[in-house]
């Protein structure tokens, strides 16, 4: 079968029609949605009724996998899903508390030494309302600044750390979800904040709107409202696609180029379970 790209009405994201993730793909299926992946950012396979095993075999096909931390997240028995959402205790989860709050923008893994290429989220149940996940294109949020402000950034270097995400959830109420414990201890990582897709060769802004805790030669208080009116740029709706889940939703998106954060939903009574793989990043950003 053919594969299709259907753009959604957004700067980003795309329906991919010709696939399913309950077969391996081959080589010129791969090609096709790496293609995809880096054009649209955000990629959407539709009624995808599939095995956890199923979910891991076709996200590998696509390349190494990570483990996530921490480690009472992953399923028991095939360690590369990552449970989302409110079934385990404690729960995971990285929705602000009421719509008022500020969402937690982020690239998976940006805080490890080893980040994330990609990541793909499968939805098993879904809340009857809320509980969106909404994606912001950094081509966009980068190509969108003055040429002064280019220049800015180019020469930045900022400092990611699990720290800064915990503060975000206790913040939140979500202590115990803060206080999971770890496999590593918490570490600062130091990176440029805007980086090349390795596919491409654009330039996108790569920081989150708390995992990132620092700009280097900086005082916190300036690194602070500078990543804040930063956020508030990069994450502007005009940039953005807003995912409203279906159950056998798969979404998978491309952490070098584009953010992601949840929006809230009643955790006390209702119910979000998603399934996440996540592809290790091959090349130093």
């Amino acid at each position: 079968m053919t594969i299709r790209f259907q753009p959604c009405e957004s700067v980003i994201g795309a329906e991919v029609e010709g696939v399913s993730l309950r077969q391996l793909p081959d080589e010129a299926t791969i090609e096709a949605v790496e293609d995809g992946l880096e054009q649209y950012g955000v990629l959407i396979f539709r009624d995808q009724d599939i095995t956890p095993e199923e979910q891991v075999a076709w996200s590998r096909a696509l390349g190494p996998l990570a483990l996530t931390q921490p480690v009472s997240a992953r399923l028991p028995h095939l360690p590369e899903i990552f449970i989302v959402g409110n079934t385990i205790d404690p729960p995971v989860t990285f929705s602000p508390k009421t719509e008022q709050d500020d969402l937690e923008w982020h690239a998976d893994h940006m805080h490890h030494e080893v980040t994330a290429r990609a990541s793909m989220l499968v939805a098993k149940v879904t809340p009857s309302r809320g509980g969106d996940t909404l994606f912001a294109c950094m081509y966009s949020a980068y190509d969108h600044l003055s040429p002064g402000q280019q220049a800015e950034v180019d020469g930045l270097r900022v400092v990611h750390s699990v720290s800064g995400l915990c503060a975000y959830l206790r913040g939140q109420g979500h202590e115990a979800t803060a206080g999971q414990p770890y496999e590593k201890p918490d570490i600062a990582v130091e990176r440029p904040l805007v980086r090349r897709h390795p596919r491409s060769g654009r330039k996108s802004l790569y920081f989150g709107s708390h995992v990132t805790v620092g700009v280097v030669g900086w005082s916190d208080d300036k690194a602070r409202r500078f990543i804040r009116d930063l956020t508030a740029h990069a994450c502007q709706p005009a940039f953005q696609y807003r995912h409203q889940w279906r159950v056998g939703d798969a979404v998978l998106w491309d952490n070098r180029r584009v953010l992601h954060a949840g929006t809230v939903y009643d955790m006390e009574r209702e119910t979000r379970l998603m399934h996440r793989t996540t592809l290790q990043e091959a090349e130093p950003v």
